[in-house]
């Protein structure tokens, strides 16, 4: 038996904190007497809890004890605070005081205490020893009481102390306590003499344990289910967990905290049941095989399930307790088990194992707030506690998100929308997409919200299923009952081609698929007795005609529609070119009252000739207006190009495109009248005919202008003979082209010809003009100016710019007249690069910020993404593309800063160049630091995220640095190439090419290669 503590040591324990220095005084005299002797450890005990115990072995309050141990120059060295559930981390020099104090070893110490080399807290004054008190059930591992009779037998004093104890731990199974964890105290033992079950449930836990690898896991599965059930309303079916509430409840304990603390105890029986129940392989492949494939929509789909867990648990009603549930821990887990059987196993596994932070039990101190007064006065209302594991933002997005769902509800009927849709500017499709793939992760109360909108909202089939269904039920609602039998007649074709295939395939359908067809009339005796749909042929073609009509009568005829045409839904383009293509082949004859209704319609919809003629002779019909058209009107230059080709070939065309030309004022008459010279043409002829010709051009111009006399007048009569005799043997004249030719006429300076300058004129003045409102001629090919398509007409011009310079031609004159409006209006790059650098430049001359070494604009902007994209590519841009970035301020050493505070990773690119550079590989080891960085790590970790995620920008650049950086192959043998490589003559290399040579035929191809081309081995 120790020493009792000197009378007077006791007093200065019990004075106040002025006192402690003078209580660390007598604590050390005591020491050096060897009067409190040794205290022996607890197997799992927490360190302050030992401390504790030592302190009532001096005779000293705890707080005494922590100043002792901690003191540095007379203040007292511990962080955080101190309250009966915490625990404390020493450092090195805190702990060889607590061994002297307890005459114990430091290992004797390591091994017992779980925490007492856990943590090096750091101090708050240099040097000393120095503690840190931690709280809370996130910082401290699960802990409780230790037996009061085992502690006493242990230590030979009847102190509290504290232990980490594992859930198999949590009963004294000798002394018959349940040791419960308790927030804010030390624990709370609770006889068990009441409560045999859960005597018996720690010994099969226990057997659990050790034949089952995953008792452990099943266990956390388990507790995480009995805890849901717990907290939900208990029926009136339940009273088990009643009684044994009632059993266990210390006397004058408020029942309403009791039980909120007892929640463990209380389930433990259930739990080890549930337990051993989920680790069984057997049980989970009867779950597979009862769910037959499908993943379960509700718990009522596996009914073997939940007769085996009522039946194990003695509660016959819960089987149709739970056979609605649609979310929850136990759900979750055979939904995973169904799911994991295409996986692979350790996947499966770590799936069917996983407890996620919504379906974890409440931590105790969330839920109470202090323990209850010993007359049973309740404890006062706790302060409403955000669940934890969900963040405010995330609980706000939901609620967004669940508003917008519920006006498609309110709208639609359901919430089957599809993923790409996005009503009111909203990606609700995305959303709900995203919340069906982690719908067993939810928590409750979110689940419960989405059920209670659409009980349907996370099926187990695709969405468009369940929109098809809908409009069934809709048809089913107006038309009556659905004729399976007759090929559902009354339906649409593709609705009852939908129907038929559901009814084809009934028996492989999800129960709950079948179930939703049972409710439109479908069960499994009318899907037997389904017929396919039968097209109405006659049905169809009178709705396809009435789309024709109706397309008719806004557009004026059918010659605009084209393949791709939907008229209100039906595919109108698509079902007239069937038609046209019936009538000119002759394969397939239309039937004359079809033929007979669409010439009612329109006469033209399947003219002989080509289509692209009738629907530009409708477009110039409609210009007309009801006066003559005639190139000379003043119609635009399309509109007159057409009618003039027109009247070119106008004796060529088919009598009834003549007769349409005829409607619209185009008569063989004016026909020929165009084919004749206009009088501008010979006005032109005549400014630019030499002085010589001038008698003869105004003599041709004067002479009729019938055709026959044309032709005479083009071959040139022969000259008149010298002499009598020579008549007879004159030759015939020679051909016109043997004749000799005029002198060129002088072209215009712009480089067109006359009759296009106006129209050149035309569109530069549009240049002019977009040019002085925008600053630039980088215009989209789909720009339109006032009307005019300025971009399709820049594009032409530089392609004919470029075709030029294709073929070593001169650049055209009169494109110089572009150049002076934007020096870079044909630049040689990209003219999209062109765009977004004028958007940058506007940008820069508007005064907004603009620091590209600092970030701005922002990378994630769509500027800061293509300054950026400049930056990285600055030295394989064009000169001129240099020249123009420097005029808005990024210059080489401004794009090199912006890359690598944009990417990171350029830095370690640059690193892995200079080892490449000075080694000749990128086959660096793991511990491989290059000027400070750790290039072998950063390399492995490019190399996995590579091979699971895909190429990155960073592995584009180390494959341009060295192309086998991350080979197909290990690494190893990439590390053991390069050494052989540079090494060749050690015994390791020699011994590594002998066993490269006798696998030869195995290596891969280019393994072969880098060792052929490196002459470690001559084939």
């Amino acid at each position: 038996m120790a020493h009792q503590h000197p009378p007077r040591a006791r007093a200065r324990s019990r004075a106040g904190g002025g006192e402690r220095t003078a209580a660390s005084g007598v604590l050390v005299t005591a020491l050096a007497g060897g009067a409190a002797g040794r205290v022996a450890p607890l197997r799992g005990e927490l360190t302050l809890s030992f401390l504790n115990r030592l302190a009532a072995r001096y005779h000293l309050g705890l707080r005494d004890l922590l100043a002792a141990i901690t003191e540095t120059d007379g203040r007292q060295n511990v962080a955080g605070m101190l309250y009966p559930d915490s625990e404390i981390h020493l450092n090195a020099q805190a702990r060889e005081r607590v061994c002297a104090l307890s005459r114990v070893p430091a290992a004797v110490l390591e091994r017992a205490l779980p925490a007492w080399t856990r943590a090096e807290p750091h101090a708050h004054y240099p040097g000393g020893p120095a503690g840190r008190l931690t709280c809370g059930e996130e910082a401290v591992a699960p802990w409780g009481p230790a037996c009061p009779a085992c502690c006493a037998a242990r230590t030979g004093r009847r102190v509290p102390a504290r232990r980490y104890l594992a859930p198999q731990e949590r009963v004294c199974g000798h002394h018959r306590y349940w040791l419960m964890f308790l927030p804010s105290t030390g624990g709370l033992p609770v006889p068990l003499a009441s409560c045999p079950e859960v005597l018996q449930a720690h010994r099969r836990h226990a057997r659990l344990l050790r034949r089952t690898p995953e008792g452990e896991q099943a266990f956390d599965v388990a507790r995480a289910i009995t805890g849901a059930w717990w907290h939900e309303p208990w029926t009136a079916d339940e009273d088990i967990w009643p009684a044994r509430l009632e059993a266990t409840r210390p006397a004058g304990t408020n029942p309403r905290w009791w039980r909120t603390a007892a929640r463990d105890l209380i389930t433990y029986p259930e739990t080890v049941a549930l337990a051993r129940m989920l680790a069984s392989r057997a049980l989970q492949q009867r779950t597979v095989t009862e769910s037959r494939g499908h993943l379960p929509y509700k718990l009522g789909e596996l009914p073997r399930l939940l007769a085996e867990l009522a039946d194990h648990l003695g509660r016959p009603w819960l089987a149709h307790h739970l056979a609605a549930v649609t979310h929850g821990p136990l759900f979750t887990w055979a939904h995973s088990c169904v799911r994991g059987h295409t996986a692979s196993a350790s996947a499966a596994r770590k799936a069917l194992w996983a407890v996620h932070s919504a379906h974890r039990p409440r931590p105790l101190s969330d839920l109470l707030s202090h323990s209850p007064a010993a007359d049973g006065t309740p404890p006062a209302p706790m302060t409403a506690k955000r669940l934890r594991g969900h963040s405010l933002q995330a609980e706000r997005a939901f609620a967004h998100g669940l508003a917008h769902a519920r006006t498609y509800y309110e709208e639609h009927g359901h919430l089957a929308v599809p993923k790409e849709d996005t009503p009111a500017s909203y990606p609700l499709g995305q959303w709900l997409a995203n919340t069906r793939a982690r719908h067993t992760r939810m928590p409750a109360h979110q689940a419960a919200a989405l059920t209670a909108l659409y009980p349907w909202w996370n099926a187990p089939w695709s969405t468009l299923w369940q929109r098809i269904w809908h409009q069934a039920r809709s048809h089913h609602q107006t038309h009556g009952p659905l004729t399976p039998s007759r090929g559902f007649p009354s339906t649409s074709y593709n609705l009852g081609e939908w129907l038929y295939l559901q009814c084809t395939r009934y028996p492989a359908l999800h129960p709950e698929q079948q179930r939703l067809l049972a409710d439109i009339g479908i069960d499994a005796h009318a899907a037997a007795a389904a017929r396919p749909r039968r097209r109405n042929l006659k049905a169809s073609a009178e709705e396809a005609l009435a789309h024709a009509r109706s397309y008719a009568v806004e557009h004026g005829g059918l010659a605009s529609v084209t393949s791709t045409t939907v008229h209100e839904g039906f595919r109108l383009g698509q079902w007239l070119a069937n038609q046209r293509n019936y009538q000119r082949t002759g394969n397939r004859p239309l039937p004359a009252g079809r033929a007979q209704a669409l010439n009612a319609i329109d006469p033209w919809w399947c003219p002989p000739w080509h289509l692209t003629w009738q629907r530009r002779y409708y477009r110039v019909r409609d210009t007309a207006a009801g006066r003559p058209l005639y190139p000379q009107n003043g119609l635009d230059d399309a509109t007159a190009r057409w009618l003039r080709t027109q009247c070119r070939i106008y004796e060529q065309l088919h009598p009834d495109q003549q007769r349409l030309l005829t409607e619209i004022g185009v008569t063989a008459e004016a026909a020929r009248t165009v084919q004749s010279p206009a009088p501008a043409a010979k006005a032109r002829k005549r400014a630019i005919t030499p002085p010589e010709a001038k008698p003869t051009a105004r003599k041709t111009c004067r002479a009729p202008s019938t055709r026959p006399q044309r032709t005479q007048r083009a071959r040139p009569a022969a000259k008149a003979p010298t002499s009598p005799a020579a008549a007879p043997a004159a030759r015939p004249s020679p051909k016109p082209s043997a004749a000799p030719k005029p002198p060129a006429a002088p072209r215009s300076r712009l480089g067109h010809r006359p009759d296009l300058v106006p129209g050149f004129e035309r569109a530069l003045a549009h240049a002019r003009a977009y040019a002085a409102e925008q600053g630039h001629l980088a215009a989209p090919r789909d720009t339109l100016h006032d009307g005019y398509p300025l971009g399709w007409w820049l594009f032409s011009q530089r392609n004919r710019a470029k075709d030029r310079a294709r073929r070593g031609l001169p650049p055209s004159p009169h494109l110089s007249e572009l150049a002076a409006i934007d020096s870079w209006w044909n630049p040689p790059w990209d003219l999209h690069w062109q765009r977004n650098y004028y958007r940058a430049r506007d940008h820069v001359q508007a005064g907004r910020p603009f620091d590209p070494a600092a970030l701005t604009p922002s990378p994630s902007t769509a500027l800061g993404t293509w300054v950026t994209r400049a930056c990285l590519q600055y030295h394989q841009l064009h000169p001129g593309q240099r020249h123009l970035l420097t005029l808005i301020g990024i210059t080489p050493e401004v794009a090199h800063a912006r890359t690598r505070r944009a990417h990171p990773w350029r830095t370690a690119v640059e690193h892995a160049q200079i080892f490449a550079d000075t080694h000749g590989h990128l086959a660096a080891p793991r511990d491989t630091t290059q000027d400070g960085f750790p290039l072998g790590q950063w390399l492995n970790k490019q190399r996995y995220r590579t091979k699971t995620k895909g190429p990155t920008p960073a592995a584009h650049a180390l494959t341009s640095i060295d192309p086998c950086w991350n080979p197909p192959w290990g690494m190893a043998w990439q590390h053991a190439y390069q050494r052989a490589r540079t090494q060749p003559h050690t015994t390791a290399s020699r011994r590594w090419l002998t066993k490269q040579r006798r696998a030869w035929p195995l290596l891969h191809t280019d393994q072969q290669h880098l060792l052929t081309t490196a002459g470690l081995i001559s084939i």
